[in-house]
This record gives C-alpha cells, sequence and structure tokens, in this order.
C-alpha cells in the first residue's frame, strides 16, 4: 500500500551531509512513486552489486587508472540506490517494519566490505594500514548499531559516518588518479612513500575513532537520561 507525500524538509540546526539527502531525495520522489511497485530491497542488493564492482576498480586501479574514475561513479550509483531503496520504503510503508531495518543495514555492511577490502587489497595500499582502516569503518558501524539494539536512537555523528567515508572515498580516488596522470602516484612524507589511497586508510582509521568515541558520549547521555526519568 503506497502512501502520497509530500516533500522532505531538510532538519533545522543539521550542518552534517546527511542534509544533502533530503533535497536528493525530493529530486528522485517522482520517480519513486512510479517505481514504487518495486521492492525496496531490489535496490538494496542492485548497491551491493556496485560496491563490489567499485572495489573491483579501486583494486585494479594500479594498473588502469582510469578506473579511479569509474570508481567514483559507481559510488555516485551507490549512493542513489541507497536512497531509492529508504524512499521506496517510507513510500510503501515498509519503513517501520524490522526486516526492512536488517535488510537497510546488512547490504550496508556488505558493501562497505566490498569497496575498502579493494582499496585495503590494493598494490597501492600496505595492507596493514588497509586492514586497520577496513576494521575502524566496521567499528564506526557498530557504534552506531548498538546504540539501536539497546533501544536508543541510532548514532549517526560523525566525522566518517557512511556519506563522509563515501564522500572522502570519491576525493582521494580522484587525487589518486590525477597524481597517476602526472606520474606521482606516491606521495613524499618524511622517508616515507605513502599512495593516497593509503592516506585515505589513515584519516579512515583516526576520523573513526573520533567517531566511535563521540557516539559512546551520545549513548552514554541518553542512558542517562532514560534511567534519570525511571528511577
Amino acid at each position: 500500500m503506497t502512501k502520497k507525500i509530500k516533500k522532505f524538509k531538510t532538519p533545522k540546526g543539521d550542518m552534517s551531509l546527511h542534509q544533502f539527502k533530503y533535497p536528493f531525495r525530493n529530486l528522485l520522489l517522482p520517480i519513486g512513486q512510479k517505481l514504487s511497485f518495486i521492492h525496496p530491497d531490489v535496490f538494496s542488493w542492485m548497491a551491493v552489486f556496485v560496491t563490489f564492482v567499485t572495489g573491483l576498480c579501486f583494486y585494479f586501479g594500479a594498473w588502469y587508472p582510469a578506473l579511479f574514475l569509474c570508481a567514483i561513479a559507481l559510488t555516485l550509483l551507490r549512493m542513489t540506490f541507497n536512497t531509492f531503496d529508504g524512499l521506496l520504503a517510507f513510500i510503501r510503508g515498509d519503513d517501520k517494519r524490522v526486516h526492512g531495518k536488517i535488510i537497510n543495514a546488512l547490504p550496508d555492511r556488505y558493501g562497505d566490505f566490498f569497496v575498502v577490502g579493494g582499496i585495503a587489497l590494493s598494490p597501492l595500499c600496505n595492507h596493514l594500514i588497509g586492514m586497520v582502516g577496513l576494521c575502524s569503518m566496521f567499528l564506526v558501524s557498530y557504534s552506531g548499531m548498538l546504540s539501536k539494539a539497546l533501544g536508543f536512537t541510532w548514532q549517526t555523528c560523525g566525522p566518517l559516518d557512511k556519506v563522509q567515508r563515501l564522500v572522502l572515498m570519491m576525493i582521494f580516488a580522484l587525487i589518486q588518479w590525477i597524481a597517476f596522470m602526472v606520474n606521482s602516484p606516491f606521495l613524499k612524507i618524511g622517508d616515507f612513500y605513502l599512495s593516497y589511497l593509503e592516506i585515505c586508510m589513515i584519516l579512515f582509521f583516526v576520523l573513526g575513532q573520533i567517531t566511535v568515541v563521540r557516539r559512546v558520549k551520545c549513548l552514554n547521555k541518553e542512558i542517562a537520561v532514560f534511567e534519570k526519568k525511571h528511577k
């Protein structure tokens, strides 16, 4: 059963990159209403396939730098599919169902694994740096879902939420491609040479840990408020 909906309003005071999903949803709304006969899960799993190909682009980009541009385009496509997923669920009234919440989260974790795994295993990335970045990203996701699992608000604060990390990957994919075009794929920092993909993974680790700490603090505040009300 579909429902007619008005345009989405951006929450006041929201200064994060998440605010851009609302005008993007409004842009896709007419299309979403016409495609409401499609189950949202279809777009969720299509996004997973896109992320698998994106991971391959990051991996083989060391030999074919133009694939970094393909990775950027595919990341934008993934973001579009993810938006369609939530939009269709809202239009169809499936957004409150438990099954929908599971499918909304699970494919994204597979997608993150494929993309960041492709970077971590790339010849342009030290595998240890890549694995640290990958693990940090999963800790960020876990810290967000943990709050929801305990019955509180799903934590989405940054600075390394999903949108932020996708934007970071696109930026560094572009920089890495430019670096290949000028025959300088590595940046010298002291006695070390780092690719731009490695710098991206290091940022994933640093910003990821900041994000985990922030989310834990927000969760503790909600728990304190809850306990105070139920004493």
